[in-house]
């Protein structure tokens, strides 16, 4: 064989083993980024999930019958005036 076949032999060689490494390379990335799709539908199926619970949390319902229950707090009635004062003591201006 002369010198120009073993080069060319040589050239076959090496495109060969680049073509099998950019394939090798392309199957990797493909999984990659088919996994990185099935996460982004994860979380957009997690991120309705939360909005339906932070809704169901906003109720305004929920929140007085909270407020009622745990802060046993009452409604304010136009009829009865509510004053604020301080505590004595508690270091307010003068």
């Amino acid at each position: 064989m002369t010198r120009r076949q073993w080069f060319l032999v040589g050239l076959i060689t090496a495109s060969s083993l680049s073509l099998v490494n950019a394939r090798y390379h392309e199957r990797r990335l493909f999984t990659q980024i088919d996994r990185t799709e099935r996460a982004g539908l994860k979380l957009d199926s997690d991120i309705e999930v939360l909005q339906v619970e932070l809704t169901a949390l906003r109720n305004p319902g929920r929140i007085d019958a909270a407020a009622r229950r745990d802060l046993k707090m009452i409604p304010l009635r136009p009829t009865e005036p509510m004053y604020y004062r301080p505590a004595s003591g508690a270091g307010g201006m003068r």
